[in-house]
């Protein structure tokens, strides 16, 4: 990767959404509480100087045309995936002028079935993830398989780790046990953050509202951690799932 990468554009391209209980985004509510929330996806596309630059893949196409795909699971009646074909990998490509195959490098931030489940498109592209996250390929609890796949080219990283002089990529643990987040400077609009699961919602950013998290202590650290980058870059901050942020965002064909 050329370190004098230049970012041209940061496109956000939606990609489905879920309902589930807003118990995940706020525990003081309690997991009997049955406020069901919506939560937007969005995937990422760079166009930079070095060709297309993928953040994450969506949804597992288990979840196509599936929303009761948790039905059986313990997250039975907690979780309802909305997947429609325009949200696959090759036909959100296609909506912005690409073919999985003109994707230069795939930066995976997590394996969880709403941020990997295009992996399968990319077998030949170099996919950028933590040697931490890499401990669930084998846990069939984690995502759906095609989450999980370990034929792929994996480009192995271990913490934070400065890909160019315009992407740097910020370990931040506890929603998964590699997640990372994405700090990007663009040509347009400056430093972004695309804080990802790290942060889901403004309230959690800003207000520090206590969310599901794995590991509550490593979460609370990553939260912090972020939350000082983007005060140090004065960056905006994309959250992971919010619903208000992702009404005033801009979409494809606008860009960042």
């Amino acid at each position: 990767m050329n370190k004098q990468l230049v970012v041209n554009k940061l496109y956000i391209l939606p990609a489905g959404y879920g309902i589930l209980r807003e118990f995940f985004f706020n525990t003081d509510l309690g997991a009997e509480n049955p406020q069901m929330v919506h939560s937007p996806l969005c995937i990422y596309l760079l166009d930079t100087s070095d060709g297309p630059i993928l953040i994450d893949t969506g949804f597992a196409e288990v979840c196509l045309n599936n929303p009761n795909y948790y039905d059986g699971s313990p997250l039975e009646g907690l979780l309802y995936p909305y997947m429609n074909n325009e949200h696959r990998i090759p036909d959100l490509l296609e909506s912005a002028g690409y073919k999985p195959e003109d994707i230069k490098l795939v930066i995976s931030t997590h394996f969880h079935s709403d941020h990997s489940g295009g992996h399968k498109y990319f077998k030949g592209t170099p996919i950028l993830v933590q040697q931490s996250e890499l401990t669930v390929l084998d846990d069939e609890t984690y995502s759906p398989a095609e989450c999980r796949l370990k034929e792929l080219n994996y480009q192995v990283i271990d913490g934070d780790y400065q890909l160019c002089d315009n992407i740097k990529l910020i370990y931040t643990p506890g929603h998964s046990p590699g997640h990372q987040s994405v700090l990007i400077n663009t040509v347009n609009s400056g430093y972004v953050l695309l804080c990802i699961d790290a942060a889901l919602t403004e309230g959690i950013f800003k207000n520090n509202v206590p969310y599901f998290a794995p590991d509550a202590e490593l979460a609370t650290a990553s939260l912090n951690k972020i939350k000082a980058i983007a005060n140090q870059y004065n960056a905006l901050a994309i959250f992971g799932h919010d619903e208000r942020q992702a009404k005033s965002l801009k979409i494809y064909p606008e860009f960042y």
